[in-house]
């Protein structure tokens, strides 16, 4: 009997396991974004979810020939940016931006941000640096390797 309910409490351990570990596993890796390079881009706040598990800043880029563009580049999740100045209301829509991000490899328009400049000098980095090294990381914040 004792055998039994020792087996049945390592099986009900591993279930608990596995279950725990199913959101780290879905989680995506970074190799989407090509992190050799850092663009920048100016537009207006079209959007900004600050929610997880990531927040999402999409932007409005017009072009010398009056053509508009949406991109969306995907930050760090809120609790980490919150340490870094970030909330929920900042940046607002309608604000006016330059942002600094690693580029989608496939080229479409996004990419990993890594810092907001506002006009008036403002900057609000990601958790993984400002992309130019010159900011702190959040402590435990995953870098990926160069």
């Amino acid at each position: 009997m004792e055998r039994i309910v020792t087996r049945s409490l390592f099986g009900l351990a591993g279930v608990a396991a596995a279950l725990l570990a199913a959101p780290a596993v879905a989680h995506h890796s970074f190799v989407m974004f090509d992190h050799s390079k850092v663009l920048y881009l100016s537009g207006t706040v079209k959007q900004f979810d600050f929610v997880n598990p990531h927040a999402s800043l999409h932007i409005t880029v017009v072009t010398d020939k009056g053509n508009t563009s949406t991109w969306q580049f995907e930050g760090a999740p809120p609790s980490q940016l919150v340490s870094l100045g970030w909330s929920k209301d900042h940046p607002r829509v309608g604000d006016k931006v330059k942002v600094g991000f690693h580029p989608l490899r496939d080229g479409s328009r996004g990419g990993q941000l890594m810092i907001v400049k506002f006009p008036t000098g403002e900057e609000l980095c990601s958790n993984r640096g400002c992309g130019d090294g010159t900011s702190n990381t959040v402590p435990g914040a995953y870098r990926p390797p160069r």
